[in-house]
């Protein structure tokens, strides 16, 4: 009886030892024929983004098509959230260097020199000024490409110049010309009150012309006694002191001005460049951006692989496509042909005649090429880790909206609070 019972579970055992052979000799087979047969096995991809059509359209479908093994999952959201939940973007997307450096907080960022080695991915295609605008986090490092480029242009109304008999703007004025300009065309007309200039706030010029605001090695604040920074100061007073072209909160934000001038208002407005919306029916054109020879900065959007990604190669597959000439040329979400970080797409004339034959009726008979002449302004090599811009820019709101407020006083008074402002940071490290 024990050599019955014996014999059975030896069989039993052997049953399932060869079961269990059979099954593992299936899925190993499996694999290889999938593997042998040169088909890429399927991923998912974690993108860092939100379900946008527009996105969606310019970016995932076409991806989708050319990589039908790659599915795009989009996870929306703070990223420290993300990685606790375990849904760390393999592609990393940043409207702006903020997020660039929230991001490597999180470690998030990876250098990206050795993936483009490799692939072969052809990185001179970007300005080299471009690049290095968004490699003041990384140093030597490269964690993003940029997707887009920031184009800076002085808007204006053809037709209030014509009503006040004012010839146009020209490329090449300086802002102290720009200024002048706008007293010759702001008053009222026909009962109509027309503004001559908008002076921007975001994206204020003393960003790039004023140097260090602070001492990268000490950290002391350097803007108060910056003659560049006190000329802006003196220019945004002037410029809102023309009777008639008084400073406004409402046109000062983001969007006022730019509904004051598709109203048909507002004679000029030096920013970067939007056209206005089709309702507008604003009859406007372009001159070159204010600005000195040094050029203004690229900004933009980009892109990068994250650190945490088990698909690092498959991403710069994916990048190479994205970043192609072709794709780059016909993505509408990132600005069309006129927001491309490729020099060489301006350069050869392919940019300028794909914006025409995509908004023909925008561009016609209008200086285009003011776009594009100036050149990307060189960043700085070293900031501190305390500059913040937006001290410098509420400063000169403060200086523009108090009337008899005193420059030296103001300055005075900013340099004490920026001293105390960065001891409290300093404390929190």
């Amino acid at each position: 009886m024990k050599l019955i019972l014996r014999f059975r579970t030896l069989l039993l055992f052997s049953i399932l030892f060869f079961s269990i052979a059979i099954t593992t000799g299936c899925i190993s087979k499996t694999k290889t024929d999938s593997a042998d047969n040169g088909e890429p096995v399927p991923i998912t991809l974690k993108v860092h983004f939100g379900k946008d059509e527009a996105f969606i359209d310019a970016f995932i479908k076409p991806a989708e098509e050319k990589f039908p093994y790659i599915t795009f999952e989009h996870v929306d959201g703070d990223l420290e959230e993300l990685i606790a939940g375990k849904k760390a973007p393999d592609i990393l997307w940043f409207w702006d260097q903020g997020w660039l450096e929230h991001a490597s907080e999180l470690e998030m960022t990876y250098d990206m020199r050795e993936l483009i080695e490799e692939t072969g991915f052809d990185i001179s295609r970007f300005n080299p000024n471009q690049l290095a605008e968004w490699q003041k986090f990384s140093g030597e490092e490269l964690w993003v490409l940029p997707m887009s480029s920031d184009r800076f242009a002085l808007m204006y109304n053809k037709d209030i110049f014509d009503l006040f008999g004012v010839e146009y703007p020209t490329d090449g004025m300086t802002w102290g010309e720009v200024v002048d300009l706008a007293r010759d065309v702001t008053g009222e007309r026909n009962g109509v009150d027309y503004q001559g200039l908008y002076m921007p706030k975001s994206g204020s010029p003393i960003a790039w012309t004023a140097g260090n605001l602070l001492d990268p090695e000490t950290d002391e604040p350097l803007w108060t006694e910056n003659d560049v920074v006190r000329e802006y100061f003196e220019l945004y007073k002037e410029a809102y002191s023309i009777p008639g072209n008084p400073y406004i909160p409402e046109h000062w934000e983001e969007g006022g001005w730019a509904e004051l001038f598709a109203q048909g208002k507002l004679a000029m407005a030096p920013h970067w460049f939007m056209p206005p919306n089709e309702e507008a029916n604003v009859n406007w054109d372009i001159a070159t951006y204010p600005e000195p020879e040094n050029g203004v900065p690229a900004g933009g959007w980009a892109m990068g692989v994250s650190s945490t990604s088990e698909y690092k190669d498959e991403v710069m597959k994916v990048f190479d496509f994205w970043y192609s000439d072709e794709q780059l040329m016909n993505n509408t979400f990132i600005g069309g042909p006129l927001s491309l970080p490729y020099a060489h797409l301006y350069e050869n004339g392919s940019a300028i005649e794909k914006a025409q034959e995509l908004d023909g009726d925008i561009w016609e008979n209008r200086n285009m090429e003011a776009l594009f002449s100036l050149p990307v302004a060189e960043p700085l090599e070293t900031v501190s880790e305390f500059q913040d811009e937006d001290i410098v820019y509420n400063a000169l709101y403060e200086f523009v909206h108090e009337d008899q407020l005193d420059l030296n006083t103001l300055l005075r008074e900013k340099y004490e609070e920026e001293l105390v402002r960065i001891e409290e940071e300093k404390s929190k490290k």
